[in-house]
C-alpha cells in the first residue's frame, strides 16, 4: 500500500497512461508524426516561396550581399509562418479543449505550459524546414538567373 499526496497520484496516474498503455504510445506517436508532416508542408512552403523568388534572390547576390543575409531572411519568414499557424491553432484548440470538456466531463485544459510546449515546438518545426528550404538559396547564381 502507498500513501499519496493528490499531487503525486496524479503524476503516478498520467506516467502510467503515458508509459504503460497503448493509448500513451499512439498519442506519441500521433505527435511524432505530425510534426514530421508539418515540418515537410512548412518545407513545400518555403520552397516553393524561395523558387518563386529566385531571381530576388539571385540579384541581391549580385549586389553585394552575402548568404547570411539571404539565409536571414529565409529564416525570418519560417518565423512569421511559425508565430501566424500558432496563434489560430492555439485559439482553435482553446475551442476545442473546451468542448471536449463539456462533452465528456474529463478535466481537459489548455494549460500555460503546453501552449508554450506548443509555440516551440512550432517555431522548432519552421526553423528546421527553413534549414532545408535555405539550400536554394545559397545556390542561387546571378549569371545562371540572368
Amino acid at each position: 500500500m502507498r500513501v499519496l499526496t493528490k499531487k503525486s497520484f496524479i503524476e503516478v496516474e498520467r506516467k502510467y497512461w503515458q508509459n504503460s498503455t497503448a493509448i500513451g504510445f499512439i498519442f506519441t506517436l500521433g505527435t511524432v508524426i505530425g510534426f514530421l508532416v508539418g515540418i515537410i508542408i512548412v518545407y513545400q512552403i518555403l520552397y516553393t516561396d524561395v523558387t518563386d523568388h529566385l531571381a530576388e534572390y539571385a540579384t541581391l547576390k549580385a549586389m553585394g550581399y552575402k548568404n547570411r543575409y539571404l539565409l536571414k531572411i529565409v529564416f525570418q519568414e519560417a518565423m512569421i509562418l511559425s508565430i501566424m499557424g500558432y496563434i489560430p491553432g492555439c485559439i482553435l484548440a482553446s475551442f476545442m479543449y473546451t468542448g471536449t470538456r463539456n462533452a465528456t466531463a474529463l478535466p481537459l485544459l489548455m494549460t500555460t505550459e503546453r501552449s508554450v510546449l506548443v509555440l516551440f515546438l512550432a517555431i522548432t518545426m519552421c526553423l528546421v524546414s527553413g534549414a532545408i528550404a535555405v539550400r536554394k538559396v545559397q545556390d542561387a547564381d546571378p549569371a545562371d538567373i540572368f
